[in-house]
């Protein structure tokens, strides 16, 4: 793994003092007046991870509606009720809020100082471009979320009250900013240099990352548009996109200090909210996956997981193992586990790809696996099981595919939810509805609250978008998940 000295929590500091009236530096001679392009990278980079790695049912839910885990004693969100703790409104200030603790607003900043900062031309070029990346990695999973959302009256002081942009628009959009990025970025050249906590400035990993975000997000709209998502999976391949797990995303927690380990870890410090659930849990038990001790400890000599929306306790299930909970466990945005699954779907619907959409399977389940602890020898006995192997397992190729991405994104709540969403699998409103469940598994987030009270005009246009009618819920389909 690779490693970071930066302390994070000097960024929030810094960052906090730029939003103060200037004439506040009369008080204090010792108070900053700018705040390096780097920290502020840095500090996008760490709210994003930290917004994809957490727990809180206030905002990120994921883990919880996608049944990896499920909760012990209040059960709103693993009964899908999103409004008794507000997570629409949670997630959307994570990414969008005002302040130096939202992603956006962080690479917002960033972007900002980089041609004051960065003297060096290419380094320049290469820090907007990757700053971009983010900036494009965060909208769609607003997209993928709500649904329209403010995109170009975004993040601008001068519009309080921006409009909602549409999400189709906004999506292909996105494409076009990564195509901008592949092409411009100059792998010979310098970028952040070791304030990029995930790559370390190295400009050719970024440029795997954007090609191998492209190939995601081209796959998001196969079923609505498979014309543009076979051409972009096809440049995204070409482009160069992952080959193996030394390319994966990681950001890299610390131990040192408490505010800079995994979020993770810091929810279990004190309180055990979560287990795992029974689905999960039987899953990997019926499979012999090598994964279970990996992920999962055992309760009075056996392996047991909570049932969904029921109120389970924490002494009687299963908890997580110690490197999930370790402090220093990474958070993983983009991994060579799912570009491998991502490149056998792509193999399953025509698009050009070389090898078969079994060996890409048999790499992303080798990659996962791999990933969590276990050898490459592990992986091959688990694959040659009738029920794993490509050829033998149950059901089409979205079933046997949705399912060990399913897996493999057990610690990563919203992509585990989105890949439910995209390919039906598993389907968990017919093998295991949760108990006193409000609804079907939610097809997307309401809009906060608090929209329908600041914005109301705008926030109107976009329910009827949206939804097609007043009624803002969580059972619409987003216009590619048809």
């Amino acid at each position: 793994m690779k490693r970071s000295t930066i302390l994070y929590f000097l960024v929030s500091v810094l960052a906090a003092s730029c939003t103060k009236d200037i004439t506040s530096l009369n008080n204090n001679n010792k108070a900053a007046t700018s705040v390096p392009s780097s920290s502020l990278f840095l500090n996008g980079e760490k709210n994003l991870s930290d917004a994809l790695a957490g727990t809180s049912v206030y905002a990120t839910p994921f883990r919880v509606i996608a049944q990896s885990w499920t909760e012990n004693t209040y059960v709103s969100e693993a009964q899908y009720n999103l409004t008794i703790d507000n997570s629409p409104q949670g997630w959307w200030n994570e990414l969008y809020a005002s302040g130096t603790a939202s992603v956006l607003n962080s690479l917002a900043d960033a972007k900002t100082i980089i041609p004051t900062d960065i003297t060096d031309t290419a380094a320049q070029k290469n820090a907007l471009l990757i700053t971009d990346i983010l900036e494009v990695y965060t909208y769609s999973l607003l997209v993928n979320t709500y649904g329209n959302v403010p995109y170009s009256q975004a993040l601008n002081s001068k519009i309080p009250f921006p409009a909602y942009d549409d999400a189709k628009t906004i999506y292909y959009d996105l494409l076009a900013r990564l195509d901008t990025a592949i092409a411009g970025l100059n792998t010979s050249g310098l970028s952040f240099g070791a304030s990029d906590n995930i790559y370390q400035g190295n400009v050719t990993e970024w440029k795997k990352f954007a090609a191998t975000l492209k190939l995601k997000l081209a796959l998001v709209i196969a079923d609505v548009d498979p014309s543009t998502a076979g051409t972009k999976v096809q440049e995204a391949v070409n482009a160069g996109v992952f080959t193996s797990n030394s390319d994966n995303a990681v950001f890299d927690y610390s131990s040192a200090i408490t505010t800079n380990s995994n979020p993770v870890y810091q929810a279990f410090i004190s309180r055990h909210d979560f287990s795992p659930t029974d689905l999960i849990i039987d899953t990997l038990l019926s499979w012999n996956d090598p994964r279970l001790p990996l992920l999962f400890t055992q309760i009075n000599g056996t392996y047991a997981g909570g049932v969904p929306g029921a109120g389970n306790g924490y002494v009687k299930f299963s908890q997580f193992s110690s490197q999930w909970l370790s402090p220093s466990w990474p958070g993983d945005l983009l991994d060579y586990a799912e570009t491998e699954f991502l490149l056998a779907e792509a193999a399953e619907r025509g698009f050009t790809v070389s090898g078969s959409a079994a060996t890409h399977y048999n790499n992303g389940v080798t990659a996962s696996i791999n990933f969590w602890g276990a050898d490459s020898a592990a992986a091959a006995a688990y694959l040659a099981q009738p029920s794993v192997a490509y050829a033998t397992a149950a059901g089409t190729w979205k079933q046997k595919i949705g399912w060990q991405q399913w897996l493999a994104y057990a610690d990563r709540g919203w992509d585990a939810w989105t890949s439910i969403r995209r390919l039906g699998y598993p389907n968990l409103d017919v093998i295991n509805p949760p108990v006193g469940a409000v609804s079907n598994l939610p097809r997307r987030f309401t809009y906060p609250s608090a929209e329908e009270t600041i914005n109301p005009t705008n926030w109107a246009a976009a329910v009827q978008a949206v939804t097609g009618g007043t009624a803002d819920g969580v059972q619409f389909n987003l216009w590619w998940n048809k």
